[in-house]
């Protein structure tokens, strides 16, 4: 029985290099050999649990330094080891600098010396996975934040995110993506370029109405005015590129004007596009046919094979959307986790104060409450609640 769930990767042209990990690690690890570059990287690319990757500096295919800089792709935070039997200031070099080698061990290694680096290895993956997770948790905590401060003053550019999120999410499932959290964040921060953009701007471009050569240029330069923002916060580079490449259609129209076309647009960015101008063709009470065959119209720009997928899981969760309880409540009232079933608008001008679909936290109910002691705000206010844990059919735990 394997005790440790870590997997490891040797790719080595010499067969007795790779029957020799199999024997000293198993048990131990799982370990999967290797003796050429393209099955590896094929293997890699189907199965992301990989903590270390280990090659020689020779191995046939694209070579130990070629291979290893393509796992990256795959597995960015697998440790990475190269095997040599050379003493090259070159290979080393190019190694640390292409290749992102953590460690190297000269042939021939001893089964000691072999079993100290494997753990070293693991031991650094297991930091690096730790440290990843734990920025991601508290930029996340931060982003959501940001987002809901962002969505009090800039509630009509900001109300869309609360319905494309869960719908991001089921995408991604049936896609089968192995990380959504950049796609989480792509879709939390999409409207913030629209915010940044002057109102009569922004109205005359969704009426589709004429707009000045001034008003054109600073419309274009949105997309890189939201990316030069995000791009020098950590974790979030591949986040501002997204949200760049989220107005290009799938057959090169839109912004930018020389940026890719068709499947080397990310897909988080194809996503994005998608549900973007979904939820601008969809009524008030969600998505339906109709908003899909409005996409249909100008179905060019958009990833065909996505444009299906959505158009089979979206509809048939647009079905049981209303099924929901009602809890009609007032401000003191709500609770962390609430839905807005409407806008929520101030008493007397009617204006937008919070969106609907919006998903309140603890901060959002305390500034709805003091924006309702300086305004006032239309109550009782409708909300989906998520229904209470029953813990009473909890199954008791055996005992010895």
């Amino acid at each position: 029985m394997v005790a440790n769930v870590n997997q490891i990767i040797v790719a080595d042209g010499d067969l007795k290099v790779l029957d020799a990990f199999e024997r000293l690690f198993a048990g131990q690890y799982r370990v999967k050999t290797f003796d050429e570059s393209e099955e590896a990287l094929k293997w890699i690319k189907e199965n992301h649990g990989v903590s270390v990757i280990v090659s020689c500096a020779n191995l046939p295919g694209r070579g130990g330094s070629g291979f290893l800089k393509a796992s990256e792709t795959y597995v960015p935070l697998a440790t990475r080891v190269m095997l040599t039997a050379q003493n090259s200031v070159e290979v080393f070099k190019q190694a640390v600098n292409e290749a992102g080698v953590f460690m190297f061990l000269s042939k021939p290694c001893s089964p000691q010396e072999l079993s100290s680096a494997i753990e070293a290895s693991v031991a650094h993956h297991s930091r690096m996975v730790f440290e990843r997770t734990l920025l991601e948790k508290t930029l996340s905590g931060s982003v959501k934040l940001l987002i809901d401060m962002l969505s009090l003053f800039h509630s009509e550019a900001f109300r869309r995110t609360s319905v494309m999120r869960p719908q991001a999410l089921k995408l991604a499932k049936v896609l089968e993506m192995k990380k959504t959290w950049e796609l989480e964040m792509a879709i939390m921060f999409s409207p913030l370029g629209e915010a940044l953009l002057p109102k009569e701007i922004l109205s005359r471009y969704r009426a589709a109405k004429t707009l000045t050569e001034s008003q054109r240029e600073i419309l274009a330069g949105a997309p890189a005015q939201t990316r030069d923002l995000l791009k020098n916060i950590p974790q979030l580079e591949k986040v501002a590129e997204v949200l760049y490449l989220s107005g290009r259609g799938y057959d090169g129209s839109g912004f930018p004007e020389d940026g890719p076309t068709g499947k080397d647009i990310p897909l988080t960015a194809r996503i994005l596009k998608l549900l973007t101008d979904l939820w601008y063709a969809s009524p008030e009470n969600g998505v339906d046919a109709a908003a899909f065959e409005a996409l249909g119209i100008n179905h060019r720009q958009y990833d065909p094979d996505l444009l299906k997928v959505a158009r089979a899981c979206l509809l048939s969760e647009a079905l049981g959307a209303d099924e929901r309880e009602i809890t009609l409540c007032y401000i003191r009232a709500l609770k962390p986790g609430d839905e807005l079933v409407d806008d929520i608008l101030t008493e007397g001008t009617h204006e937008l104060v919070l969106s609907r679909g919006h998903q309140l936290t603890g901060t959002t109910i305390r500034r709805l409450d003091q924006y309702n002691h300086v305004a006032g705000i239309r109550q009782p206010i409708r909300v989906h609640r998520p229904a209470p844990v029953d813990t009473s059919q909890a199954p008791e735990k055996a005992t010895a």
